[in-house]
């Protein structure tokens, strides 16, 4: 047997070159064999360029051998040199792309991610002629061409020109792309025009592509987007995916061609499948901020989640942005993308986990992260966001509490234009937080948020108004609560209603102000509801009525106001509207005092002291609830505080204690200091 294979492959020697090639090609068709493999071999060597060429693409293609790109470049190189077309195709792909595709793939999809450009020297600077990285010591004799083949734009541009210029349409498009790009030589469009249209005129879809790309601005060229339609179009056709991609694009948004969304869906639908992210984000994006189709958030999610997994970094910087307009969810997830991201060095990832770290939002609230996020994402901070971070540093939240840092943040926040932050800066300056208190300024910053339309700001410059006393101070305050009442200020409705019942700064106009006070009442504000009950039961038109007031004030008891709890508390004591019911009526003088109502205190404290033989714990109560009412200043309470010293009554007797509280009830009454 043996000696039949010895005749067979002696008598290929005799053959000529393209016979022996044919017949070593028919041969490995049939099935790999070392004595085929060994046959291309040798005719490689003796300088055949077709047989270099296919021994280029079994090392390629790992075709009964192990890849080994370093010696497909090299077997390439001999054919290429020798003029081999294919060969200096497959060089151009090889050193244009890293790493390389599989044989069918002719072009780019994406910027290269590194490699020389025009002007940055020779195209090798170490390593052999083809490029391969040298390697130290005994490695060399195993792998004489090397491990690896980088990629060099220089080499690229120089086998791309040779194939391109003997018609290859494959190199025609990839020497567009490097004229285009500046990759290996100085950009130049008109260069890259003439090689895509070149390349487009033998249908190549690439060709198409960059000429669809280099119209529709691409390139840094003057975009003619109809005719960039034209060329995606094209390409489109033959199913390649960024032209695609690239049509749905414009199609989205009406661009160089009819606006079209369901047709761009369908473009994006196409490349997607392909696996291409970039389709499924523009999908994501689509869907979920509703252009041009019906709002689909959930839609929107599971595109941008299928970009994201592939590495998509936008897709999964807006799948966080999703996540959060959810109040529901928690954040934990959306935080952990945006910090994946951020630590990638995604500007705008940064800024959106600097928010999260303000925001408390799927991680601790904490100021200095907040600030360590947003000064690496170099992007200004919105104004929300430094109002949250001024709250932080306000109440003391992961940092020192400092109201001056906490001024000078809302200080940058009224300055991009902000509304709250004036409205807070004139709440630091009224009472002093951080800054001088000066209330000048802080009417100042309320006029200006008022002005600006904050009903809460017009409220706060009228009561400041009114805290100041005069008549045109009261007339002013009137006319704060008038402006914040017409915005729907429910408080400033309760308060004008009140000057109105009262003829404080504004003529005494009771119909009107029962109008006014019921408006807001019915709003559900406490505060309003106690007002206007109190209005009705004082007869303010007329006859008092504690009929109609009672389910007002009722209302307003059971939302906590402790005016109105006190007040049924005078109506079960007193057998106002119905039985006496002392039980009722201690209840709701109970919750009004735990407010701090100073009417219900005292009542109570006297009421425990009326008991004939109080217990001892009663008399402790009682002196608590003296003790409650002198500390809000009321003289009264201070005298009987002073008593319970004295006597011991409800608490151990001091003497000492018992003469200050004398003096401060004495002081009190008197009008003293």
């Amino acid at each position: 047997m043996f000696g039949k294979l010895g005749s067979a492959l002696a008598a290929l020697v005799h053959r000529d070159p393209e016979s022996r090639l044919a017949a070593i090609d028919q041969s490995l068709s049939a099935g790999w064999s070392q004595a085929s493999f060994e046959a291309l071999k040798a005719l490689a060597l003796t300088g055949h360029h077709g047989a270099q060429y296919r021994l280029g693409r079994i090392y390629e293609t790992a075709d009964g051998v192990v890849q080994s790109l370093p010696d497909a470049v090299y077997w390439y190189r001999q054919a290429a040199e020798g003029g081999d077309v294919a060969a200096q195709v497959r060089l151009g792909l090889i050193y244009f792309i890293e790493p390389p595709g599989p044989a069918s793939l002719t072009g780019v999809e994406e910027a290269p991610r590194e490699g020389r450009r025009d002007g940055e020297g020779e195209s090798q600077s170490e390593g052999d002629a083809a490029g391969h990285a040298p390697l130290p010591g005994a490695l060399a004799q195993f792998f004489p061409h090397g491990v690896t083949v980088r990629q060099d734009f220089a080499e690229a541009l120089k086998w791309n020109r040779l194939a391109a210029e003997a018609g290859s349409a494959d190199a025609q498009a990839r020497l567009g792309h490097q004229y285009a790009l500046g990759l290996g030589v100085a950009a130049d469009p008109a260069a890259a025009e003439r090689w895509f249209a070149a390349a487009a005129e033998q249908s190549s879809a690439e060709g198409e592509l960059g000429l669809g790309l280099l119209y529709a601005g691409s390139y840094d060229t003057p975009p003619d987007l109809p005719r960039a339609a034209q060329w995606l179009e094209r390409a489109a056709a033959q199913d390649h995916k960024i032209a695609q991609y690239g049509l749905g694009k414009l199609k989205v948004h009406g661009e160089g061609t009819p606006k079209d969304p369901a047709a761009a869906i369908r473009l994006l639908e196409r490349s997607a499948a392909q696996d291409y992210a970039p389709a499924m984000y523009l999908l994501g994006m689509i869907h979920w901020q509703g252009t041009g189709v019906p709002v689909n958030a959930d839609r929107g999610e599971t595109w941008l989640r299928r970009a994201g997994i592939r590495g998509h970094g936008e897709a999964r910087c807006a799948l966080a942005e999703l996540l959060l307009e959810r109040p529901e969810d928690d954040g934990v997830e959306a935080a952990a993308l945006l910090r994946e991201q951020a630590e990638e060095g995604n500007p705008r990832a940064a800024a959106a986990l600097a928010d999260c770290y303000a925001f408390g939002r799927g991680v601790p609230r904490d100021a200095k992260e907040a600030a360590r996020w947003r000064a690496i994402s170099e992007v200004p901070e919105r104004p929300e966001t430094l109002i949250m971070l001024a709250s932080l540093h306000a109440e003391g939240i992961s940092v020192e509490q400092d109201y001056a840092a906490a001024a000078e943040l809302l200080r940058e926040a009224a300055r991009q234009g902000s509304v709250d932050a004036l409205y807070n800066l004139g709440s630091l300056y009224r009472y002093g937080k951080g800054v001088p208190k000066d209330l000048q300024t802080a009417a100042a910053y309320y006029r200006k948020a008022s002005r600006r339309g904050s009903s809460e700001a017009a409220f706060q410059l009228g009561l400041l108004h009114a805290e100041e006393g005069g008549l045109q101070k009261h007339r002013a305050a009137a006319a704060c609560f008038a402006h914040a009442a017409k915005q729907g200020h429910e408080r400033a409705r309760a308060n004008l209603g009140l000057l109105l019942a009262q003829g404080v700064g504004v003529e005494r106009n009771p119909r009107l102000a029962l109008e006014v006070l019921e408006q807001a009442a019915r709003s559900g504000d406490a505060e309003a509801q106690t007002a206007f009950g109190f209005q009705l039961a004082a007869g303010l038109t007329g006859t008092p009525d504690l009929a109609a007031a009672h389910p007002w004030l009722a209302r307003a008891a059971e939302a906590g106001d402790p005016g109105a709890q006190a007040w049924l508390g005078d109506c079960h004591r007193l057998g106002l509207l119905g039985a006496v019911d002392a039980a009722a009526a201690e209840a709701w003088y109970r919750r009004a005092a735990s407010q701090g109502h100073l009417g219900s205190i005292v009542l109570l404290a006297t009421a425990i002291e009326a008991i004939e033989e109080p217990a001892p714990e009663q008399l402790s109560e009682a002196f608590g609830l003296w003790l409650a009412a002198a500390s809000a200043g009321d003289p009264v309470a201070q005298s009987r505080v002073a008593r319970c010293y004295r006597d011991g009554r409800g608490c151990e007797a001091d003497l000492e204690m018992a003469l200050q509280w004398m003096r401060r009830a004495e002081a009190g009454v008197t009008g003293g200091g």
